[in-house]
Order: structure tokens, then C-alpha cells, then sequence
């Protein structure tokens, strides 16, 4: 028998459910957070809070129960933030279940019918021909481009001057990782171009519209601005470029282009169309930097407001290499890994995710209708009073060996089921190789009076960036 808590309506809380808010040990250090609604709101008040930042949209009850279940347009929204709710939809009944109409319209003028927006038997035919590029050997062959591109960002973040944004560096060396891990050399690949074009994608796609609130059927379009249009442009004529260099070399490099142009269906054609390819590739250059480059982000803003543990890292750092690391480094960097779990756990890189029924079904016992809508709210389960104490506070010992939860599902960073994260492993690896070279080789300060404040974009980001105070040791 799984243990929900469910709440009808928002705010409605029955006596019976009510759980009391943990006192806050005052020695604890919890970093900003985005707010949480307090009372219900209106729909150009709903629209307003998804349109800056839609995290904010979550009630304080989503941290406190585990499904919140309310009417909204003519259908039911059920917000969930208890691990048997999330496995209820995301693992034991996930063909029940799509990308919401929305996520579906924001992505896929951007990114097509690649692996973020697929479903079905052609959502596993991508999967497949990806998987065999997140494998372990392939990951561990990569630690060292991971702490090259880590120490060309230690060089590029201490010239810069003092109090200067450092999530550009940080973007720079996830993208140059990503790059080396999709291409292993590109041709013509400029960094600068596609960030720029990249982040002029998230201004546009990241941003909820009036319009996206209706009910309106996944096939509804959504038209792209200019600005964005010519971004896409530049995203893809650089990948295509990338494509048709490869088959012009005939070159057989084990990257994971290689891997999309090899793929063959059982009857022994190609299994994806260079359009296919493009639209994948594209898909993880932007998942597969931007999240980890924002979670390397966070940590060093966590870390420059504790010197102690900043210190903890880089004893551990200096006593495993004093140079690059390597692949038989990555599990000695245990206080460092500690430091990214945790920072994901309060900055997840998905912080909500959305789904939507397409046939009845059930979440923990209780049914849901054909055309319900579930919000995956994993930012609220990480921040949850039932499955962590003082679940607001930053501490690292959470995911010590003897303090690691044992529900899988109480953690999920990167999503869980079936859909969960072809590139976990990958990003954990690339995390941990970069914080800990930064951290060894630079000393990181906080300016006075600066404060981040934390907005969700398709990720949850500094809304201006972290301009910390950096000096080389």
C-alpha cells in the first residue's frame, strides 16, 4: 500500500493532514530561493507567475502534501510532489502519460520530434541509437577533455576582473565537453555563436504566454519570434554542417554522431534521417550543457559563502592531482560529489516537469481522467518536510555513504522512468571534474550585498548571473 497524502483543492487542509513545520536549526545555511505561494490565484495572476518564473507558481501545501488536485480550465491539474506520485506516473504506468501540449509547443519548433519531445516506438528508436554513448567506458574516456575544459575556465574566470559574471566560462566549458563528446573534433563549431543563439532560444521558448494557459490540442502552434528564428537557424546550420562533414570524411570517429549515423532499424536501414540526427544533436547540445554548467554555478555560490567547506574541497582536489585528473580520480572526489548532490537537490535542473494523460488511469489508488494534467514537481520533493529534515538548509553530509536515502525516488534530479536522463552519469562526471579543479586552483569570495535570485527558464538559473569575487591560489 503506497503512502499519498492528497489535498483536493488548494489550500482546503484538513486538521488530520496538517504537519507542522520543523523548527530551522540557526546555524543552518540556506541559500536564496524562489517564493511560494500563499493563497490561490487568478488566471492573469497564474499567468503572470508562469511568465517570470513558473516554480513560483508552486503553493507552500506542495511542500508540505504530496498531490494537490484542482480545477483549472476545464480540466484537472494535479500537482505532485511525493515519490509514490511520481512513480505512479513517470514508472508504473508511463505509456498513460505525454509530454504536456505545452512543454510539446514550446520545444518542438526548436528541437523537432527529437528524444526531449518524441513519444512511443519512436521515442525508443532515439533512445536506443543514444544509449550506447552514455556508457560508462565512453564517460570515463572522456574525464580528461572534462578537466581540460575545467582548467581553460579556471584560466578564463581568474582574468577577468574582479566581481564579473562567471556563468559564461562555465557555459563555455560544458559546451566545449558536449562538443568533444558529440563530434570528438568539430569542424567549424563556434562556441560564442551558438551560446548567444542559444540563449536568445531560451528568452523566447522559456517564456509562458497568455495563450499557452487554453486548452488547446498538441498540434497548436506556437509562432516563433524573429530573434528566435534566426537563432534556430544558426543552431542548425551549424549541426547540419557538422553532419555533412562526417559523411564527406567517411571517418569513423567513436563520438556520438557517429553512433545517430550508424544506428540501423532490424531491417537494416538507417534508423534516423539526417534531419533526425540534427534535431537530436541539437537537443543535447542545449540539455546537455546548460543544466550542468548551472549546477557547477550554484555550487561555487554555495561554496564562496562557506569558506570551510570551499576549503573541504580543496584539500580533497589538491591531495588527488595537482594537474588534470583522470577517469580513476572521479570516485575519490567524494566531498566534491557531496557538494553537487546537494546543490541539485536545491537547484534541480528540471525543477518541474509536466505531463498529460492520454487515457484514465490512477496515481497512488485515486483516478485521474483522460485529459488531466500531472505537474512533476521534483524542486518540491527535494524541498519536502515529509522525506527531509530542515529541507531548506544547504548540508553536504545528506549524501554522505551512511546518510544517502534509500527511496531512489526521494532524489530525482534527473528525472526517473523510462524518460529519465540519457545523460545522468555523464553530467555528474562532468560536475564533479570541473567544481573540483575551479575550486582547487581558484578562491571564490561573495561581493557584499550580492545576492542571486533564483528564476526558472526551462532551468532554474541566476536571474543575473553570479558575479563572484575570484582570485587564482
Amino acid at each position: 500500500m503506497s503512502h499519498c497524502y492528497f489535498l483536493v483543492m488548494h489550500y482546503n487542509v484538513p486538521h488530520s493532514k496538517k504537519v507542522e513545520f520543523p523548527v530551522t536549526d540557526e546555524t543552518a545555511f540556506i541559500p536564496p530561493m524562489p517564493p511560494r505561494q500563499s493563497r490561490p490565484l487568478g488566471l492573469l495572476e497564474t499567468a503572470r507567475v508562469l511568465r517570470n518564473s513558473p516554480v513560483e507558481i508552486l503553493p507552500q501545501e506542495a511542500f508540505l502534501f504530496t498531490r494537490i488536485s484542482a480545477p483549472f480550465i476545464g480540466r484537472t491539474v494535479h500537482t505532485l510532489s511525493g515519490p509514490d506520485e511520481m512513480r505512479a506516473v513517470l514508472h508504473d504506468d508511463p505509456d498513460a502519460w505525454r509530454k504536456s501540449p505545452l512543454i510539446q509547443r514550446m520545444l518542438r519548433p526548436i528541437l523537432g520530434d527529437a528524444i526531449l519531445t518524441a513519444h512511443g516506438d519512436w521515442w525508443k528508436t532515439q533512445r536506443k541509437a543514444m544509449q550506447p554513448g552514455f556508457v560508462r567506458k565512453r564517460i570515463m574516456n572522456l574525464v580528461p577533455a572534462m578537466s581540460d575544459a575545467a582548467q581553460v575556465a579556471a584560466q578564463a574566470i581568474s582574468d577577468q576582473p574582479a566581481a564579473t559574471d562567471i556563468t559564461p566560462a562555465l557555459n563555455r566549458a560544458a559546451l566545449s565537453v558536449i562538443e568533444r563528446a558529440l563530434f570528438t573534433e568539430a569542424n567549424d563549431f563556434d562556441r560564442g555563436q551558438i551560446r548567444a543563439a542559444i540563449e536568445l532560444v531560451f528568452a523566447e521558448t522559456g517564456r509562458t504566454r497568455f495563450s499557452d494557459l487554453l486548452p488547446l490540442p498538441e498540434s497548436t502552434p506556437r509562432i516563433l519570434g524573429p530573434k528566435a528564428l534566426k537563432a534556430r537557424k544558426v543552431l542548425r546550420d551549424a549541426v547540419s554542417a557538422e553532419i555533412a562533414a562526417r559523411r564527406a570524411s567517411h571517418a569513423d570517429n567513436q563520438d556520438l554522431l557517429q553512433l545517430m549515423l550508424d544506428a540501423q532499424t532490424e531491417a537494416g536501414e538507417a534508423a534516423l534521417s539526417d534531419t533526425d540526427i540534427r534535431d537530436n544533436v541539437l537537443s543535447l547540445v542545449i540539455a546537455g550543457h546548460e543544466t550542468t554548467a548551472i549546477a557547477i554555478g550554484w555550487a561555487l555560490y554555495i561554496l564562496a559563502c562557506r569558506r570551510d567547506w570551499q576549503e573541504q574541497i580543496r584539500a580533497e582536489a589538491a591531495a588527488i592531482s595537482k594537474d588534470g585528473f583522470t577517469a580513476e580520480d572521479v570516485s575519490k572526489l567524494i566531498f566534491t560529489r557531496q557538494i553537487i548532490d546537494e546543490t541539485m537537490r536545491l537547484y534541480p535542473p528540471a525543477p518541474l516537469v509536466g505531463r498529460q494523460a492520454i487515457r484514465d488511469t490512477q496515481i497512488c489508488e485515486r483516478t485521474v481522467k483522460k485529459g488531466d494534467v500531472a505537474i512533476i514537481a521534483f524542486y518540491a520533493l527535494h524541498r519536502h518536510h515529509r522525506y527531509w529534515d530542515n529541507p531548506d538548509a544547504f548540508d553536504p553530509e545528506r549524501f554522505s555513504r551512511e546518510n544517502r536515502p534509500s527511496d531512489p525516488w526521494v532524489y530525482k534530479p534527473f528525472g526517473g522512468g523510462p524518460r529519465a536522463c540519457v545523460g545522468s552519469v555523464f553530467a555528474l562526471t562532468e560536475a564533479t571534474i570541473i567544481l573540483a579543479t575551479l575550486v582547487r586552483d581558484l578562491a571564490f569570495s561573495v561581493p557584499d550585498g550580492f545576492v542571486p535570485k533564483p528564476v526558472m527558464t526551462v532551468t532554474l538559473r541566476p536571474e543575473e548571473g553570479l558575479p563572484l569575487t575570484v582570485r587564482r591560489r
